[in-house]
């Protein structure tokens, strides 16, 4: 993982961005309890293993999507470039028939 430089906003996004996350995290951490609560030990392995990591699986993903959808919104700094206008189309040359 590479190395970030800490900007002044950092510490604000991080916190904004996990409370964002909270009900996700909440609604995952909830399915894998209610999953665990009342298993017998010989369900704890098999199905419910799959069941467990959908549930994270499912947070990651959120976790994922909003992480990119902060940075949508944090848009571009400053102005954008303009794009140069596009030069003059070159006129067609006559020509007769190739090899004359």
């Amino acid at each position: 993982m590479g190395t970030m430089s800490p900007t002044p906003d950092r510490h604000a996004r991080i916190e904004a961005l996990l409370t964002q996350l909270r009900p996700a995290a909440e609604d995952a951490l909830r399915r894998m309890a209610e999953q665990l609560v009342d298993r017998p030990d010989t369900e704890l392995f098999g199905d419910i293993e799959y069941r467990l990591r959908d549930a994270a699986h499912d947070l990651a993903t959120t976790a994922h999507q909003t992480g990119l959808e902060a940075r949508k919104k944090g848009g571009t700094r400053g102005r954008a470039s303009c794009a140069r206008s596009a030069g003059r189309t070159p006129g067609s040359t006559p020509g007769g028939p190739a090899g004359s």
